[in-house]
């Protein structure tokens, strides 16, 4: 018997706690394990049943927009009884404590616990019902806290290599801040429009930065953000073959999403791409943000082609140095 894919969200009546370890996270051993990898600790009984089943599922779920089904996580299961100090070292970790004296379900969410950068969640319940039921409540709050822990491992790495003239250029001409790792280069530099890739044998993965002027709200409905992204492809990301073009693909719609990002509310896109013309395509994340000193809207659109290889990863690194897109001014602040 072993288990399959799915998701949802919502905290109710939990008590959810976020902790960070007291100890300084420059004495902490680094984590182990790939990205992706998760540590779930489960009673045996508890993992074989419908619980761990239900459990599973949902950690494995396929990322979401991927042209190929892959699963958002490996779930490396483990009992009480076999937690090494490796173990507990792991990168994401899901601890599960299951006692009948336990009044209420809680979740605690620690950072860096026995190792850096490590995510280390306790979900604790008095039986298996009330272990699923708390899971089930939580789990895109659990799955986005530690695919963002993911993400940010890139950035973390990328930080520490990254091409600081580009940067300084892109700032001084465009008012946009963002990292550019070693890797990747400028392969197109206009008024309005910036192409930044890294190619590889295997794949190919690339952010390009536009803007136009902003209108109101209404720039950021759904169809009008696709139709105003569907127009820069046309005019400046020809495909291999004569007169082909990248477009958004119209099979799927992108999924809409709207968040804070400190001070700043970023209207994010997630689809699928393709090439007009041919047969390339992949998956995309875009961020789109206002500069309101300016009056323009300014859009970084992030793809990954790599044929029949994986993807999730390097959308991941993708994602991650998006973290770091803002607008800049002259006067040095964002």
């Amino acid at each position: 018997m072993r288990k399959t894919i799915i998701s949802l969200i919502t905290a109710a009546t939990l008590a959810i706690s976020c902790n960070n370890s007291t100890i300084s996270d420059d004495m902490m051993p680094s984590c182990t394990g790939k990205t992706g990898d998760l540590v779930l600790i489960m009673p045996d009984a508890t993992y074989e049943g419908k619980t761990g089943d239900t459990i599973f599922a949902l950690l494995t779920q396929p990322v979401m927009v991927l042209p190929q089904a892959e699963a958002t996580f490996k779930v490396i299961h483990v009992n009480k009884n076999q937690v090494s100090k490796l173990i507990k070292k792991s990168r994401n970790v899901i601890n599960t404590e299951i006692d009948p004296r336990i009044e209420k379900p809680s979740i605690t969410i620690e950072k860096n616990k026995y190792s850096r950068p490590q995510i280390y969640i306790t979900l604790k319940a008095q039986n298996d019902s009330a272990l699923q039921s708390i899971f089930l409540k939580t789990s895109n709050f659990i799955i986005d806290t530690l695919t963002h822990a993911e993400q940010m491992r890139y950035y973390s790495f990328f930080n520490q290599n990254h091409e600081s003239e580009s940067e300084l250029a892109m700032r001084n001409k465009h008012g946009v801040k963002l990292m550019i790792p070693y890797g990747f280069n400028k392969d197109v530099d206009k008024d309005n429009f910036v192409w930044i890739s890294k190619e590889t044998s295997i794949s190919s993965q690339g952010m390009l930065v536009f803007d136009f002027p902003y209108n109101g709200p209404k720039d950021f409905e759904l169809q009008h953000l696709i139709g105003k992204i569907d127009s820069v492809l046309l005019k400046n990301v020809p495909g291999p073959q004569d007169g082909s073009y990248m477009t958004t693909a119209k099979v799927f719609e992108p999924i809409k999403k709207e968040y804070m990002r400190g001070n700043t509310y970023v209207c994010e896109l997630r689809g699928l791409w393709e090439t007009n013309g041919d047969f390339m395509g992949g998956p995309f994340v875009s961020q789109s943000i206002v500069d309101t000193v300016n009056n323009r809207l300014v859009t970084n659109f992030a793809y990954v082609y790599g044929g029949k290889n994986d993807k999730r990863n390097l959308l991941w690194q993708l994602e991650g140095i998006m973290n770091s897109f803002e607008i800049w001014y002259s006067n040095g602040k964002n």
